[in-house]
């Protein structure tokens, strides 16, 4: 095993999206849990809507495209949706909106907050199994998968406390400290306008290289925890941490080209997302097919994020060498499958 080659960011990247592209179970069943998730907060702005509409004037208005007097009266009277139900929530101006949301760094609102929580209980629940499926590199059927799930979904859970004091300090502490109060000192007797953006624009990379840094650890961590199945969930984010230390060329370069491939579906949406111009049925289906595929594109790059950070991991650390199709018996980590198999897929 010595003196290996190994594969580039480029290559492991791309071995990432094949381990997607054979489980497409996980994709189908990711969308589909997200957008059940979506479909609470979906329903109950759709019922307020109606309740609110009726049959007046504005109603026969909104049928042929926004009325933007019914909307801010809508907001005023409904202030559960006012955070959610904004003109930024058509076409890209979501995706900007987001963006500028998370640079911000404000806290969300309740509807967001209850939305955003159900939403990352359902990925604490499924990473066990979505990792442990494309570490195996083969299919472990339903019950391997949910049991999986199930195994790793308390450690997951016990990591996300962690998580969660992580991203306090990050939000609480580095942001506040980077974007208002040195950006405060720095530009208090700056003139010119260009200056002080450029500086901020510096500050808000700086934080982002930071987020980054933190999302690596956390990500390595789990992905630990599930190939060598790990129990206590602190040793397996020091183990991620010494994972990105060591080598932090090839976790940053696949990093970074999965960012890259989430800029290309942001671009690709930015081109083909439609505005507030029209509401006749063609329009609207057209609108929702493109968000839609915005969805599972947005979903194919998180994927591919950890089955890549997978890829990475077995090809340093984890015996990649070695395959791991023959049959194992579940719950033996993905490690142990992958060494008890001999180079040419016989027991060594």
């Amino acid at each position: 095993m010595t003196g290996r080659v190994h594969r580039s960011p480029l290559a492991l990247v791309a071995d990432g999206l094949r381990r997607v592209s054979r489980a497409p179970a996980i994709l189908c069943g990711v969308w589909a849990v997200t957008a059940i998730v979506a479909l609470r907060p979906a329903a109950a702005l759709y019922r307020a809507i109606v309740a609110d509409l009726g049959s007046s004037m504005a109603a026969s208005s909104a049928t042929s495209g926004v009325n933007w007097t019914w909307w801010q009266e809508f907001t005023a009277r409904q202030p559960a949706f006012a955070e959610t139900f904004q003109p930024s929530i058509i076409g890209f101006a979501s995706v900007l909106s987001n963006v500028s949301a998370f640079v911000a760094g404000g806290p969300p609102g309740a509807l967001i907050a209850f939305t955003g929580g159900a939403y990352v209980l359902m990925w604490v629940f499924l990473l066990g199994g979505i990792l442990d499926r494309y570490a195996r590199g083969r299919r472990t059927g339903a019950h391997g998968f949910f049991a999986a799930s199930g195994v790793f979904f308390f450690r997951f859970l016990r990591l996300a406390v962690l998580a969660a004091i992580a991203w306090a300090l990050v939000f609480g502490v580095v942001h506040g400290w980077l974007l208002d109060r040195f950006y405060g000192w720095a530009t208090r007797e700056v003139t010119a306008e260009r200056t002080a953006f450029a500086l901020y624009a510096a500050l808000t990379l700086v934080f982002l290289l930071v987020v980054g840094a933190v999302m690596m650890v956390f990500d390595y961590a789990k992905v630990r925890a599930v190939v060598e199945d790990r129990r206590s969930m602190i040793g397996a984010l020091l183990a991620g941490a010494r994972f990105v230390w060591w080598h932090p060329a090839a976790t940053a370069g696949v990093f970074l080209l999965n960012v890259l491939l989430f800029i290309l579906a942001l671009g690709a949406y930015a081109l083909l997302a439609r505005g507030a111009g029209g509401n006749t049925g063609v329009t609207v289906l057209i609108g929702l097919i493109v968000a839609q595929a915005y969805i599972l594109a947005r979903l194919i790059v998180k994927l591919s994020f950890y089955a890549s950070s997978v890829a990475l991991f077995q090809d340093r650390l984890a015996h990649a060498e070695y395959t791991a199709m023959p049959q194992a018996v579940w719950p033996d980590s993905p490690a142990i499958e992958t060494i008890t198999e001999g180079p040419t897929g016989g027991h060594s």
